[in-house]
């Protein structure tokens, strides 16, 4: 379990019409509770008791929205942050730069007050400037630290999850965010254009070593590798904001990829793709009201598979077959593609008796679309064999009555 509390001050100033500043502070405790496994219970397997974790961070910040004129406005802040992993904790010291690991391993010591403390300077930036009274340009960029990790190996949120603070052996993730986007609107505010591109760096973003174990493990840091992470794409999206048929359109193109440090464990440090790399992605939504009882949404979405590690060759094994891995996230899933389809129908009528009512018919994957959730290898007696998973393979039909008092 987890148990998160913060205490925030906050202050407003209005100097004049032209500057808005906000300052505060703020203090947040983190306790963690990793967990335990056959306490007070007679068992063949062993108990076993997780140190629990407990953190502070202090910070402080300044935010100015300046109007500088009628087409320029800018909005500047600084927030500093210094967290501290607190005791009582036993810390455990491996060799200089060295993975963590049993080889590496040098001490461990009891710790009473603050363990291990980091500091990190958070400026941000947002600018727009109205070309004219239909289009627009706005940059933005920000610096944030993060000082709790979810640990796990799995996309699917599962109860064998963890969550770990920032110690001594696992740094707190920063990340630089910088956008910039056009906006365009035209036919009296009927239609909308925007073009946004994106750029993230992210330093000691986590990965995890080869088959590691996170299941109850005291020495988690030794399951873990640390490396750098990008992200960059560009948005392409036309709305239609009035009429009986309303929507958008979108295109994505961006990439998620990591770089693992350097290790005597692991000295591979290419580029590869993260699990949420997926490079191309389009998206159709449409509303359309044919009258004044029936209303029909349409989504179409397309994106490309997600990465997955495929085995690049197999090896024998006292006569057995077994996958050979090589590079991370090297194969993809197949694209992902689906259509929905609702039907609001309206009442109007029951206005006038102070609530109203709808029924909404939705399909999901109409046309049944085996989408691949995952892909697994499993030995079998032809060797190694490939399969895949898919979830909601077939259509979903809901029917729901919404009504509302006015």
């Amino acid at each position: 379990n987890i148990q998160y509390s913060n205490v925030k001050g906050l202050l407003n100033y209005l100097p004049n019409a032209k500057h808005d500043i906000t300052a505060g502070f703020a203090v947040t405790r983190y306790d963690i509770n990793p967990g335990t496994l056959n306490q007070n219970i007679v068992s063949a397997i062993l108990p076993v008791d997780i140190e629990k974790e407990q953190g502070v961070e202090f910070s402080a910040f300044f935010d100015d929205v300046m109007k500088v004129n009628s087409a320029l406005d800018i909005q500047y802040g600084l927030r500093v942050v210094n967290y501290h992993f607190l005791g009582p904790t036993t810390l455990r010291n491996y060799q200089g730069n060295e993975q963590p690991s049993e080889g590496s391993f040098l001490n461990s010591e009891s710790i009473t007050g603050s363990a291990a403390s980091y500091w990190n300077i958070e400026p941000r930036l947002t600018v727009r400037y109205l070309i004219n009274n239909r289009s627009s340009l706005k940059f933005g960029y920000n610096r944030m630290g993060q000082f709790l990790q979810l640990i796990s190996n799995s996309i699917t949120p599962l109860p064998t999850a963890r969550w770990k603070l920032s110690d001594n052996n696992i740094k707190p993730q920063t990340g630089d965010f910088a956008t910039l986007g056009y906006f365009l609107d035209w036919g009296r505010g009927v239609w909308g254009f925007s073009a946004e591109a994106y750029f993230r760096q992210t330093e000691n973003l986590l990965d995890y070593t080869s088959g590691a174990n996170l299941q109850l493990n005291p020495t988690i840091e030794t399951q873990l590798l640390a490396g750098t992470g990008r992200a960059y794409g560009l948005e392409l999206m036309v709305t239609k904001k009035k009429g009986s048929t309303t929507g958008w359109l979108s295109y994505t193109y961006s990439r998620s990829l990591q770089n693992l440090y350097a290790t005597s464990t692991d000295t591979d440090t290419r580029w590869y793709p993260t699990i949420y790399d997926k490079p191309h992605g389009l998206n159709v939504i449409l509303s359309t009201q044919t009258d004044k009882h029936n209303t029909f949404g349409f989504v179409f979405a397309l994106n490309s598979g997600r990465p997955f590690t495929s085995p690049t060759g197999t090896y024998l094994l006292n006569g057995q077959s077994y996958p050979l891995y090589v590079d991370r996230n090297n194969d993809r899933t197949p694209t992902y593609h689906r259509f929905d389809l609702s039907w609001t129908i309206d009442n109007p009528s029951m206005r006038e008796r102070r609530w109203e009512g709808s029924w909404v018919f939705t399909v999901y994957n109409l046309y049944s679309q085996k989408n691949v959730y995952s892909i697994f290898f499993l030995n079998s007696s032809r060797g190694v064999q490939a399969y895949s998973l898919s979830v909601f393979a077939t259509p979903l039909l809901s029917l729901t009555y919404n009504f509302k008092f006015r």
